[in-house]
């Protein structure tokens, strides 16, 4: 289904089915949980011929907008844990409806280009020392692996560390590479855990330590690229 995505809000909500309107079961529930744009949502398979979608959040306004909504059986459906998908290719995609919501150069870090950059365009970047580069998800995944391309035009390297969160509150360590010179390529692995927000800090910069450059980011890795 399809959350009205024409700003930044975000919406939470959950999803019940029912045969009769009166007794209803919970297959969804993403009420603590931020969602914004295109929703994959995938349970085990349920008899109903109802289905009630109730928000519990808008963090612009009391509405819930909904766009579109389908519904369909599938004979397989991705790994789920509590209601969250276990995903298989990259969901920091544009085409997910991932967003950066922090940083300069908003969403060239996730338009799924790697190769066409220069020292301008093609990649996102913050001030080291002063910001970061936030990226939110369109809904809560389950995640274990991530992949960076820093920018790789010259000899430089970079230090950095990763956080994700499910409510950009309370924050928990995926990557800590602060100690540790790093180029181009980055594969990062981490215990699984939801995640809708994912925070990327560099700390330093051979080259001039003003700023860090990210050119991609993927999540989780995905075999279809080098």
């Amino acid at each position: 289904m399809m959350l009205w995505d024409k700003d930044s809000r975000y919406y939470s909500y959950y999803i019940e089915v029912s045969l009769n309107q009166e007794i209803w079961k919970k297959v969804v529930d993403y009420s603590s949980y931020p969602c914004r744009s295109l929703q994959d949502l995938y349970f085990k398979e349920e008899i109903a011929q109802y289905v009630r979608i109730v928000g519990t959040h808008n963090s612009a306004n009391r509405d819930f907008h909904l766009v579109f909504f389908e519904a369909y059986f599938k004979a397989t459906i991705p790994k789920v844990i509590g209601d969250i998908i276990c995903p298989t290719a990259n969901v920091a995609t544009l085409s997910k409806k991932a967003m950066v919501i922090q940083g300069g150069n908003p969403n060239e870090l996730i338009n799924e280009n790697f190769t066409k950059y220069d020292g301008s365009t093609g990649h996102s970047f913050h001030t080291i020392g002063v910001d970061k580069i936030m990226v939110q998800l369109a809904q809560p995944y389950m995640l274990s692996s991530m992949k960076l391309r820093l920018w790789d035009g010259d000899e430089r390297s970079y230090r950095y560390f990763i956080e994700t969160s499910i409510d950009k509150s309370n924050w928990k360590m995926a990557a800590d590479r602060r100690n540790e010179d790093c180029k181009s390529w980055q594969i990062l692995q981490f215990d699984q855990r939801p995640v809708v927000y994912i925070s990327i800090t560099g700390t330093h910069n051979t080259a001039n330590n003003g700023f860090f450059h990210c050119v991609h980011l993927e999540c989780p890795i995905s075999t279809d690229n080098k």
